[in-house]
């Protein structure tokens, strides 16, 4: 079975005026939320076995604290086309991922990333994994899909079930 994790990127600080959207990097509080995905990850035994990164500084961050906590892992491919990215263009990457790669991890940006796990959700997806996304993806949020084909070309037209979905907020024992 084909596992796809889709996570949005932590919070992003906006105190440098002078930073473009692509530059800015993570606050405290989208550091703390990569924290605790990556340890929902390690407790649900979801390591992911390849990795598809936005070159965006926050995408990149992310990524980097949650590569920290994370056994040892892949190296992230990091791509520049995956900054605000369509669903088409975030589909388009997936569906190229390696055929024995059992569980991928895509870290990138809404609206795209939202809109492309709500068109992955289908039929057999969890009621309250679907209740969860209703109300939006948020920064660090974390989906996981369970693919209903056996490669990741044929993921767009077989979908799959949300089987997850983690907001950090929720998690978080502070």
């Amino acid at each position: 079975m084909k596992r796809l994790l889709l996570m949005r990127h932590g919070k992003a600080d906006w105190d440098e005026e002078k930073l473009t959207d692509f530059d800015r990097p993570l606050n405290p509080s989208g550091r703390r939320a990569g924290k605790t995905v990556a340890q929902w990850l390690i407790a649900n035994d979801l390591v992911p076995d390849t990795v598809l990164v936005s070159s965006a500084k926050r995408t990149s961050q992310t990524w980097d604290i949650v590569q920290e906590i994370l056994p040892a892992g892949p190296k992230a491919d990091v791509l520049q086309d995956l900054y605000l990215a369509s669903p088409g263009t975030l589909l388009a990457h997936i569906e190229r991922i390696a055929p024995g790669t059992g569980t991928a991890l895509v870290i990138a940006h809404n609206p795209g990333l939202e809109t492309l796990c709500r068109l992955m959700a289908g039929p057999g997806s969890m009621k309250a994994a679907l209740a969860d996304l209703q109300l939006g993806f948020p920064t660090a949020g974390l989906a996981v899909i369970e693919l209903n084909g056996e490669t990741w070309r044929t993921m767009s037209a077989e979908g799959g079930k949300l089987k997850h979905f983690v907001r950090p907020d929720e998690l978080d024992d502070d």
